[in-house]
């Protein structure tokens, strides 16, 4: 109960922090709209080019290049994003202004950086989707604690490529040297920010799924719409909030100042092992 209280003391902490720049919350939701459309302008033609059903039932490999390349867009996409919303609490932390302008130029001189992220996190995610396609409850096993693992010692990995301008293996290397034996910190706060926004979406789903079930098409719109843009905010806010906190303990480790909001007990217990 006590990591579970910390988490939620974080995530008020980096709310607090987002309160002050509340446009650095459009950032997740433009990105979440780019990485669907980048993923769906490459697999979409690349399906229908290779055959589409055909392909995928001869287990195609050039359909799966096609998948691998649009997951890689998406994924650079999405972490475009997230370096900008780094970028301006760093900014506010350094005592600035941040718009989404600033943010953004801050993210756009990491491009390169970040498309090596993207095909890292790409590479490392498929390679442990074909172990749980392989290995059948073993496989299963082995890729969820090399997710996991992967997650948490990437955690810092966008602040150090924003912050340190590093290629993304460096970056890995660098994050995971700073959050080494500290992982239950990080997968509380993970679970504790993702059970938050699954609490503040479910009054929404139950209300959009309550109005489609009367059958009545002007209710059904509105009940699907408002759910639709309910959980977009929810995901664009705690993402932001992700954000904000690695950002924080980023800064923390390096020994630079962070908001008034965090309080140093509980971002020196992200280094602690537990």
């Amino acid at each position: 109960m006590g990591r579970i209280g910390n988490a939620w003391r974080i995530a008020k902490a980096s709310w607090a922090v987002l309160a002050k720049d509340r446009e650095l919350a459009v950032i997740p939701v433009v990105a979440g709209v780019g990485s669907l459309l980048a993923f769906a302008a490459l697999a979409g033609p690349g399906y229908l080019l290779l055959g589409g059903s055909d392909a995928v039932e001869t287990s195609n490999v050039a359909l799966w290049l096609v998948v691998a390349a649009a997951t890689v867009a998406a994924t650079w996409v999405s972490a475009i994003g997230q370096a900008a919303v780094v970028a301006g609490a760093g900014q506010r932390m350094d005592g600035g202004d941040p718009t989404l302008t600033t943010a953004y130029a801050t993210a756009r001189t990491r491009i390169g950086r970040l498309l090596g992220w993207a095909v890292l996190a790409t590479v490392v995610s498929m390679v442990l989707d074909q172990i749980e396609q392989r290995l059948g409850i073993l496989g299963r096993v082995v890729s969820w604690i090399g997710g996991v693992a992967f997650a948490v010692m990437s955690f810092l990995a966008l602040p150090v490529i924003v912050f340190e301008d590093v290629g993304a293996i460096e970056a890995f290397k660098r994050s995971s040297r700073m959050l080494k034996g500290t992982w239950g910190e990080q997968v509380t706060f993970s679970f504790g920010l993702g059970l938050l926004g699954f609490v503040a979406a479910l009054p929404a789903v139950v209300v959009g799924v309550g109005l489609a079930a009367t059958g009545i098409l002007p209710l059904v719109v509105l009940g699907v719409a408002a759910a639709v843009v309910w959980v977009v905010l929810v995901v664009a806010i705690t993402s932001a909030l992700s954000a904000v906190f690695k950002t924080a303990l980023y800064r923390w480790a390096k020994g630079l100042p962070v908001d008034p909001a965090f309080d140093a007990d509980e971002l020196s217990g992200a280094f602690r092992a537990r």
